[in-house]
């Protein structure tokens, strides 16, 4: 996830059964009786690209390109104690559940995710522009009619370890309320199983996982099966990837837009691949990506709210930190390159970012948002690649629509 925001102020600111025809004939064997066919599970979940939790309470900073759903999370094994959180943004580009403290009801009590040794474990969770730094809890987690029971839940922000490890925070910036995360939680929903996986279950790494006691925190090992990790992958079905589908949006962007978060790749009606071409990753999630003569890695993230990648050529905004800002709206293309050797070429539009925020101070959705590399040599496809597209997300190592993962598919 990479997440950059404008100040508003600035700017005055997610069967029928079929019946064969008989004849009249009395004689002729009876058709056996109908049998109940096993009903769909829900899969879909509406997105919503609104302000952001911010909007309600009237504070000024806005949020754009940022998909979000509402989910429920209950005590592991409980249908009633449990609580319904909007405003969850919708993360391919990382793992697992995430939920700030400050928006969990009192009834809440989660219990608690322990180390080999008993003692309850805190997670950080490093992103490209901050840190998240909180408790790790067991939930189950409902959304549309799918359900992950008994997961692991990373909980950000809260009381339990004040004191961050200096192996976590780094010279990063804190987002540990919803004030500065611009969401209530997070839903990671990437090709990965867990967010760390085989490297954090074999040792301690600084800035992943830690065995907390009393307020003292040291970095643990943590099993698999006890990691955050991404729900989907835990679904009784459905569980071997995401659709997400948005509409097109014009040059000037769009408010109110909502589109569809799609449970299940190949194993309904409504999320079959039809024509999407498949483009496979390697182990680290990535396929190459060809810009301006120049190949670098590249990876697929509905959290970032534009499109980051290296070009001197473009100017930088004066405002909107982050953004590029041409003296006029920019066409450019790249080609993606599968693992698997398919390519494809991309176009794109890069606005001057502080004009399309001025002029369009309402709007919360743009497809021609773009601005500087988040990570070094890297290609990041943020929301505004998804605009206008139906693109799936498949699980590693499971089969997806006939093909194993990891891949993205458009």
């Amino acid at each position: 996830m990479r997440f950059l925001t404008y100040l508003l102020c600035l700017f005055c600111s997610l069967l029928l059964l079929a019946c064969g025809g008989g004849g009249s004939d009395s004689s002729s064997t009876p058709a056996p009786a109908p049998q109940p066919q096993p009903q769909a599970t829900q899969n879909v979940q509406t997105l919503v690209l609104d302000s952001g939790p911010l909007a309600a309470s009237g504070q000024s900073v806005g949020a754009v390109n940022s998909p979000y759903v509402t989910l429920t999370i209950c005590q592991p094994g409980s249908t009633t104690q449990c609580q319904t959180i909007d405003h969850i943004l919708v993360d391919t580009g990382s793992s697992g559940l995430r939920i700030m403290s400050s928006v969990l009801a009192g009834n809440m009590a989660l219990p608690s995710v322990t180390s080999a040794n008993g003692n309850p474990v805190a997670e950080c969770a490093r992103f490209a522009d901050g840190y998240s730094w909180g408790s790790v809890k067991q939930a189950d987690l409902r959304i549309a009619g799918e359900v992950a029971s008994g997961i692991s839940v990373h909980i950000i922000g809260d009381s339990a370890f004040p004191t961050v490890p200096g192996g976590c925070s780094g010279s990063l910036v804190a987002e540990n309320t919803v004030a500065a995360f611009h969401a209530n939680g997070l839903l990671g929903i990437s090709i990965f199983t867990q967010d760390c996986g085989a490297a954090c279950a074999s040792q301690a790494l600084a800035g992943w996982y830690y065995s907390c006691s009393g307020t003292n925190c040291s970095a643990t090992a943590l099993a698999l099966g006890r990691q955050v990790g991404n729900p989907v992958a835990v679904f009784p079905q459905d569980n071997n990837g995401t659709l997400i589908q948005l509409p097109a949006v014009g040059a000037n962007g769009a408010s109110g837009v909502t589109g569809s978060l799609i449970f299940g790749i190949g194993t309904q009606a409504n999320n079959a691949l039809g024509s999407a071409t498949i483009y496979t990753l390697n182990s680290s999630g990535n396929l190459s990506t060809l810009y301006q003569g120049q190949t670098t890695p590249a990876f697929f993230d509905s959290g970032s709210n534009g499109l980051f990648f290296a070009d001197s050529a473009i100017p930088n905004c004066t405002l909107s930190t982050g953004f590029y800002c041409p003296a006029s709206t920019l066409s450019r293309s790249a080609v993606n390159t599968g693992v698997n050797g398919r390519s494809n070429s991309v176009s794109f539009n890069v606005a001057n970012a502080d004009s399309l925020f001025q002029a369009n101070r309402n709007n919360t959705a743009f497809s021609n948002l773009a601005g500087t590399e988040a990570f070094a040599s890297f290609f990041d496809w943020g929301l505004p690649f998804y605009f206008g597209r139906s693109v799936y997300t498949a699980l590693e190592g499971v089969s997806a629509g006939g093909t194993v993962g990891p891949y993205v598919a458009y």
